[in-house]
Formats: C-alpha cells, structure tokens, sequence
C-alpha cells in the first residue's frame, strides 16, 4: 500500500518539479530573450512574472477544484495544459505570443504545486511525513534554485527556446505514468450542485487587481496614476466581497475558517518570511552578477544554483532531525542559518565573485530547507485531512503572493537606493577637478559611472541588511506554537 501512495506522490512531484524550473528558468537568460524578441527591459519583466502572476490566481481554486473533478483529472489537466503553454513558449517569436503563453504555462502549472503539498497530508499516515517532506523538499522546491543554471546552460549552448522545449518529453512520460498510475477517485460532485460563482468571482477580481498594482506600480509611479489607484480599490472592494461572501455560503470556494486554527496563522506568517529571504536574493542576485560583474548566463546560474544544491544535500537530513527535536527547533536552526548567510552578503563589493558567495549561498541553503520542512510541518500536519487541500492551497497562495509583493518592494526600493547612493556619491566629486584638458579623457564621466555601480551594490546590501532581519519572525513565534499532541513532532 505504501509502495502505490509513494508511487502516486513521485508522479505528482515530477510535474511539480517540472512547473518550479520553469517559472524560474528565464531568470538568468533575460538578455538573450530580450534580444529575441525585441522586447524593452521593462517588457521583459512581464516574460519573467507572467507565469508567477497566473500561478498566483489559479492555485486558491486548486483546492476547491480538486474536490470538485479529483485529483487525478485536476493533475492530468494541468499537467496537459502546462506542456501545450511550453510548447506554445518555445515557438513564439514575439513579446505578445510570449508573455500569454507564459501566463497558460503558470495557470496550468500553478495547480500543481497545492496538489503536491496536500497529497503529503492526505496520502501518508503522521510517521511517515517527516521522510516524505524530506523528498518533496529535496527534489521539488530546491528546484526554484536551480532553475536559473539550467536555463543558462540550454540558452548558452543550444538555443533559448529549450528553456521550453526540453520538458516536453519529460513531461509527456510523467503525463502516461499519471494516467494509469493515479487512481484518486476523490471527486465530491455534490460541489458542482452548490458552485459559489460570487466567491470566484471576488476572489479572481482581487487578484487580479492586486496583482496589476504590484507589477505596473513601479513603471507608474505608484499612486500619482489613475490606473494604479483604481486597480488598487477594485482589488480592496472585490477581497471585502469575496470575505461578505465566504461567511455566508455553505459551500464556499475558500473555506477561511482554517485561518482561526492558530498553528496554520503562524505557518502562514512564517512563509511570508520564506519569501522574503528565498525569492527576493534569487531576485537581486543576479542583477549584480549580471550588470556588475557581466557574466555569462551560465555563469550566474552556478552561483546561483548553490543555493539549490545545499537545499537538496540537506534534505534527509532535515526530515530525520525533525523526528528527534521536533519542528519548532528545526524552524529556529533554519532562521539562524538564513540570517548567518544574508549577513555575509551585506558587505557585497564589485570584486565578489563565486568564490567570495559560495559559502554565504551554502548557508542560506541549508537553512531554507530547515525552515520550509518544519514550517510546512507546523501549519498542515494538525489540519483535518478533509480541509487540507484547501488548506495546501491557501499556504501556497500566500507563498506567491509574498514573492510577488517583496519582489516588487526590493525592485522599486532597488531602483530609488541607488539613485540617492548615486547622488550622494556624486556629490562627493568636484567636477571640475576632473575634468582635464584632454578631450579624449574625461574623468568625470568614469566618476560617474563608478558612482552608478557602486550606488547599486549599496542598495543591494541594504536591501539584503533589512531582509536579514526578518529571520526572527519565526523565531519569536515558535513560542506561540500549539503543541498538545506530542506524536505531531511539533515539540
């Protein structure tokens, strides 16, 4: 019986793993698509978010979804859908056919990732999670990392379009495997009778909008444009009626009573911290190996693929710790580890290179496997089997709507730092001191363009100073963990 469940997790795990890459396989080959396509550095941001962005609006539904037609069909569909987008990615040869099969390959990739985290819950008895997560953890999220390093090597060696092209034969293997492998007849039809069209509805309103305010905030000045304050009220009316709604319908499309049961709040509060100190440094990154240090594409991928490793080498290390001193003291050795490594990569100079990351990425590593296992342990393990998938599905929301929001903060704040650390650089220069008589020779412009980067490597380590900070959050809340039953390992 263990070998089938296993069997049946393995096969969601690779489509899972197959979405996490490509989400973050353009990450480090922006200048070659840019190129391709013909597209600004502002358009080729929407290429980078578009999937993040449809995955963030589908995966609150995935719950609901996969009770209403099965896990099987909800797995086979996105699954299906996710490699035709792919397919449609490699072949686009413009910005527009780009960005909208970007944004299918994240709708149907994105339900993958609640449906892994809930077959954790729902098809393993409590002592056998811990090894479990340990897998999940160790091949599947450590993926995100290692996305960037893949998508260097496909475009520096072969061609751009295998960042897309290369899961199709994966893909439809794992596609066979879960059509006569996956017999989860979980289906509730008495749902299809009481669909809450209004709860939809809201909900995707919201998103929607919030989402079209984070990603067009900073290109509009935020709220000096009509468009962002508007978008901004639609997103808080549609959540204040999708809230109205939900309290009141018996079958609601998010069941939000879940965020009263105490230790999937502080769950939920903790992988907020997980986005800030994972998806904002794979987000800055590469930017300073990219425009300070003018890598290559495989070359900022390695770097940041160390991440990654770490992640995957610690793993069944994790899960079995997490058996003998319980998930809250796992949670504390992850923030120390993360805070350890953010606190190396805040005196970031223009010389660094791999050698001067690699143990900073080490830590950090290490210590977001140890805070995503006991995390994800604390918030789903006491969660009734009958609520999890909705559970897993609002946990993961939460997940991308974090990365979104904080990458976009550390992008606007990015962007205004280094004009004031630029400013304030400048200053420092008498121009006039410079400039020499030799027209050839202009001091002051290389001045200038010294005072440019070094603004940006001042922002970067600022940014990362305040992230770092955000490390005992989790711990402090450790304190507030329920921990009644002592089989739940929580400790």
């Amino acid at each position: 019986m263990f070998k089938k469940k296993l069997t049946i997790f393995l096969i969601i795990l690779a489509g899972f793993i197959l979405n996490v890459l490509s989400v973050q396989i353009v990450g480090s080959s922006f200048k070659y698509l840019q190129g391709s396509l013909n597209a600004s550095i502002d358009q080729i941001s929407y290429i980078m978010s578009a999937s993040l962005i449809a995955e963030v609006i589908i995966i609150p539904f995935t719950g609901w979804l996969a009770r209403l037609i099965s896990t099987r069909v909800l797995f086979l569909i996105s699954l299906g859908g996710f490699l035709l987008a792919s397919l449609g990615c490699a072949f686009s040869n413009n910005f527009f056919f780009m960005v909208l099969f970007r944004g299918l390959q994240g709708f149907f990739g994105g339900a993958m990732l609640p449906l892994m985290t809930a077959s954790i819950y729902t098809l393993f008895k409590k002592n056998e999670i811990p090894m479990i997560l340990s897998i999940a953890a160790t091949f599947g999220v450590s993926s995100i990392a290692l996305g960037p390093v893949l998508g260097g090597f496909l475009t520096e060696y072969l061609n751009w379009r295998w960042m897309f092209l290369y899961n199709i034969p994966i893909g439809v293997v794992v596609l066979i495997l879960a059509y006569f492998f996956i017999d989860l007849k979980d289906a509730e039809k008495k749902l299809l009778e009481n669909v809450d069209y209004k709860g939809i509805f809201f909900l995707a309103a919201s998103l929607i909008s919030f989402l079209l305010f984070i990603e067009e905030g900073e290109r509009r000045d935020w709220l000096s444009s009509n468009f962002i304050i508007i978008t901004l009220g639609l997103s808080i009316i549609s959540f204040y009626l999708f809230i109205n709604s939900e309290v009141k319908t018996k079958y609601p499309v998010v069941d939000l009573n879940i965020f009263f049961i105490r230790n999937f709040f502080i769950g939920c509060i903790n992988v907020l911290v997980f986005s800030v100190t994972l998806y904002v440094p794979i987000f800055l990154l590469p930017i300073f190996l990219g425009e300070i240090r003018l890598m290559e594409p495989t070359d900022i991928g390695i770097i940041i693929s160390t991440l990654g490793i770490a992640w995957m080498i610690s793993g069944p290390f994790v899960g079995y710790l997490l058996k003998f001193i319980g998930a809250r003291v796992v949670v504390i050795i992850g923030c120390f580890f993360i805070g350890s490594g953010a606190l190396l990569q805040t005196q970031i100079t223009s010389e660094y290179m791999f050698n001067e990351l690699f143990f900073s990425q080490l830590l950090k590593g290490f210590g977001a496997q140890f805070l995503w296992i006991g995390n994800q342990y604390i918030c789903l393990a006491s969660i009734d089997q009958k609520k999890v998938k909705n559970a897993s599905s609002m946990f993961n929301l939460i997940l991308r709507l974090g990365a979104a929001i904080f990458i976009a903060l550390s992008s606007n704040t990015l962007v205004k730092w280094q004009k004031i650390f630029y400013s304030e650089i400048s200053n420092t220069y008498n121009s006039s001191f410079f400039y020499y008589k030799n027209e050839d020779y202009n001091m002051e412009n290389m001045y200038s363009l010294l005072s440019e980067r070094e603004g940006l490597i001042m922002a970067l380590n600022n940014i990362t100073f305040i992230s770092m900070w955000t490390v005992l959050i989790p711990i402090l809340l450790m304190f507030y963990v329920k921990t009644d039953n002592k089989k739940e390992l929580l400790y």
